[in-house]
């Protein structure tokens, strides 16, 4: 009798520890499906808005600011000033915005500086 009252109180366990798994599966599967309902109302493409991108002015300045900042270090050739100098005073941020943006961050800015006056740059050897 002990060995069969054993039994079935350690097969009701059983029962209840599958029911407890069903129920955590259960929940796992609601979490995914909300997970995936969320993941396919989010588009694949993302699209700027003018508010999202730097305008003229605003690109004019940062330009501005990256070449002071070389300007402003000694050891700069003096080629290399002048050619900086020159591409500040033509500079058209509108040809720039078309030819290497729309910008989103001052750091895609900086990017695109550094790609147009990587070649105008040189230190002078100590």
């Amino acid at each position: 009798m002990e060995i069969t009252s054993a039994t079935t109180s350690a097969k009701a366990n059983y029962v209840k520890g599958l029911d407890d798994e069903e129920e955590e599966e259960q929940q796992t599967q609601a979490t995914a499906e909300e997970e995936n309902a969320v993941a396919e109302t989010e588009p694949d493409k993302v699209t700027l808005t003018q508010d999202d991108t730097y305008n003229e002015a605003t690109v004019e300045e940062k330009v501005n600011n990256y070449i002071q900042n070389f300007l402003a270090n000694p050891k700069l050739t003096d080629a290399a000033r002048n050619a900086l100098k020159t591409y500040l005073n033509d500079f058209d941020a509108a040809a720039f915005i078309k030819a290497y943006g729309p910008f989103e961050s001052v750091r895609d800015i900086s990017a695109a500086m550094y790609a147009a006056t990587a070649g105008m740059v040189k230190y002078q050897e100590e």
